[in-house]
């Protein structure tokens, strides 16, 4: 139930928060990523960028969402500020308001598409409804897109080319207990004091399942796929998997071998 109410905010109140706050102010010009003149404030002891759009990313979430949805895209953005700040290439190479946005709003992807896809065209959309125009082109927009859509599939995002993409990415599955190695224990333990880690395994468990329940079509053969057998009356992926797809028409299946690769 709980769950379905955010599905039901998700086409009704985010909207109108969208509609409400699509004028933002002019931020500084930015000559490149990096760019000194960004302004930043800090949260939980660590220095991030403050720009009209992170704002206004933060208040959207802050407004909609559940508690333990909130703290988990604050970690995550925290924890990737805070390894960029230790960090003097990523300092200069990591366009730090568009990874504060991908990180904040990386979980928003209610819509009829695949989680991952939904929230990182929800994500670029948002930019260019509400970013100063002609700041968010392809060149800003296309790691944040891969970025979030790879978030999930980290054993492929962790690997990209593009240094964006891949820090997003890692950003995101920096999110679990204990200390990790690219900042402090310090920062480490600021971030989850002011933003702890309770209920998020439950709160994971009820998005999932919620999320396999509605468009079970879309999590076959995906990361989502346990929780729908888990958790979701009916849910059945048989049929739907690639390897259901590529043994329809094998009438000699190869026997198992369970002494194979640790099978």
């Amino acid at each position: 139930m709980l769950l379905r109410a955010i599905v039901k905010m998700k086409f009704s109140s985010i909207a109108s928060a969208l509609a409400l706050t699509a004028s933002v102010a002019a931020a500084p010009k930015k000559g490149c990523p990096g760019n000194s003149t960004l302004p930043y404030t800090t949260i939980a002891g660590v220095k991030v960028v403050d720009t009209p759009l992170v704002r206004q990313a933060r208040e959207l979430m802050e407004a909609n969402f559940e508690p333990f949805l909130i703290r988990h895209v604050y970690r995550t953005w925290l924890f990737g500020a805070a390894t960029i700040n230790n960090n003097a290439t990523l300092t200069a190479k990591i366009d730090a308001e568009a990874h504060a946005i991908a990180c904040l709003l990386h979980d928003v992807g209610w819509d009829d598409k695949r989680f991952e896809v939904d929230a990182a065209i929800y994500t670029v959309n948002f930019l260019r409804k509400n970013g100063v125009e002609g700041e968010w082109k392809a060149r800003r927009t296309n790691p944040i897109w891969h970025g979030i859509a790879l978030h999930a599939t980290s054993s492929i995002g962790l690997y990209s080319e593009d240094l964006m993409v891949n820090f997003i990415v890692e950003s995101i599955n920096m999110d679990h207990p204990g200390p990790h190695p690219k900042f402090s224990v310090e920062d480490y333990d600021n971030i989850v004091a002011a933003y702890p880690m309770d209920g998020l395994g439950e709160g994971t468990n009820r998005a999932f399942a919620h999320i396999a329940s509605y468009k079970p079509e879309v999590t076959y053969d995906t990361f989502l796929e346990p929780w729908g057998v888990a958790y979701v009356e009916g849910y059945n992926p048989v049929g739907h998997r690639l390897f259901d797809r590529g043994n329809a028409n094998v009438s000699s299946p190869v026997p198992m071998r369970r002494n194979v690769h640790g099978l």
